[in-house]
């Protein structure tokens, strides 16, 4: 979970199709992960965890 964080924290951030996105899906290591971005934080759902990753 940990290597999802780290990845997820600069993947929405760099990849231009999520710029403009505050909530979505995507797919990690065949599992689909929802996000939802705040001021300082993105919260990640896999498998009904959430989870709280604090932004760069």
């Amino acid at each position: 979970m940990q290597q999802l964080i780290d990845d997820v924290t600069e993947y929405l951030d760099l990849d231009p199709r999520f710029w403009n996105k505050d909530d979505g899906e995507f797919q990690y290591d065949g599992e689909t992960v929802f996000y939802r971005r705040l001021p300082d934080s993105i919260l990640l759902s896999v498998n009904g965890v959430v989870y709280e990753a604090p932004r760069p």
